[in-house]
């Protein structure tokens, strides 16, 4: 049988995945029994674990935001009124910009690029490591576009140079920090070739810098006092941020286009006001994380220079570091021994990373110590 055929595939190539229940407890998870400091998820501030933030949201929380479920969309019965207080609070930090909230940076995605590619004759242009919900996105508008290699702006010129007279609009799309290879965006050779094409819109997903840059935590782009040069700035707040959502930070016109042709937004029960609520409670309170921010770019720092002494092959320039290990099974049996030693820290394989380059990837938070990291490094 084809699909039984195409299983057994995938398992010969040490490709094949499967979900394992996990009990969270602090900074640690529990795998079938084994305690594991948790090096895998995105939680960059350690938020999530945070009892007295909790207790302090919960104990001030308006009655009016005490619901588990909005029940409709934000276009019909749905848009409790902490919508437009996050809108408007972000709007205030985003001078001439409008703010809109989604379900998730995938929602988000999907239906954004989906939607300008319905604006006129667009071409989007990709840098070829950007997020699957970028991808699924183009691919389901069946928009022009073509992908330049990662971070390669010598390539990327030579498409503008070729195609910019052709299309109305170029957008280029890319992400303020990498979620796998953890490098930052060239983005001030972006904004010059803006100055250079006229036709040229910027869309920056900023899912794994938010929270994490600058005294504001507003995200890298920000941090660099660029944010009026970027025509779509993207917001997941299911990482640093530790709770679940999206905004689209963009002018008026675009934002009344999305609320009326942005799928996800029009036919997606929108989510429960209690989340909107811890939401907006997190971005008032970033200013005063910026030891956490300082902390994590100390481990960072610190174990990045680590690997690089050992002249392992690395990438990674901020709270994101991978350990390229080449072969799916290279990097099986690795994270293998990780859990054996008390880490958890899974293989990463394709699709998620192309052909060739499966690593382990370390995703850094604020609250671990040197100590916590030295281990993996006589474990190498």
């Amino acid at each position: 049988m084809q699909l039984e055929q195409f299983l057994l595939t995938l398992k010969q190539n040490s490709n094949f995945r499967s979900l394992n229940p996990l009990k969270h407890e602090g900074n640690f998870v529990f795998k079938k029994g084994r305690k594991l400091l948790n090096l895998a998820g995105n939680d960059y501030l350690n938020l999530a674990n945070s009892y007295a933030l909790k207790k302090e949201f919960l104990s001030a929380i308006d009655s009016n935001n005490l619901y588990f479920s909005s029940s409709s969309s934000r276009s019909l019965s749905g848009n409790f009124e902490i919508y437009e207080k996050i809108e408007n609070y972000l709007k205030t930090q985003f001078v001439e910009k409008e703010v809109l909230h989604f379900n998730s940076g995938y929602a988000l995605n999907t239906s954004c690029i989906a939607t300008l590619a319905e604006i006129g004759k667009v071409l989007f242009l990709a840098d070829q490591l950007i997020h699957a919900s970028m991808i699924d996105g183009l691919r389901l508008s069946r928009a022009k576009f073509f992908r330049f290699k990662h971070n390669d702006m010598q390539e990327l010129e030579k498409l503008l140079k070729k195609y910019h007279k052709e299309y109305e609009y170029i957008i280029i799309l890319s992400e303020a920090l990498f979620s796998m290879n953890g490098d930052f965006i060239n983005i001030k050779t972006l904004i010059e070739f803006k100055k250079l094409y006229k036709n040229i819109l910027l869309y920056i997903d900023e899912a794994h810098s938010v929270g994490c840059f600058d005294y504001s935590g507003l995200g890298f782009i920000k941090a660099l006092n660029l944010q009026d040069e970027v025509d779509f700035l993207i917001f997941t707040f299911g990482k640093a941020l530790s709770s679940i959502g999206a905004c689209m930070i963009c002018k008026n016109v675009f934002k009344d286009l999305f609320i009326n042709r942005a799928r996800a937004l029009i036919y997606s029960t929108a989510l429960p006001p209690i989340n909107v609520a811890w939401s907006l409670f997190i971005f008032k309170k970033l200013k005063e994380f910026q030891q956490k921010r300082q902390n994590l770019a100390q481990i960072s720092t610190f174990f990045s220079q680590s690997l690089k002494q050992g002249a392992y092959e690395i990438l990674g320039q901020a709270h994101i570091i991978s350990l390229i290990l080449t072969q799916n099974h290279k990097a099986l049996e690795f994270a293998e021994k990780l859990e054996q030693n008390g880490f958890f820290a899974p293989a990463i394989k394709e699709p998620t990373v192309p052909k060739n380059t499966a690593r382990i990837r370390f995703s850094l938070h604020c609250d671990l110590k040197e100590s916590d990291l030295i281990k993996i490094l006589e474990l190498l």
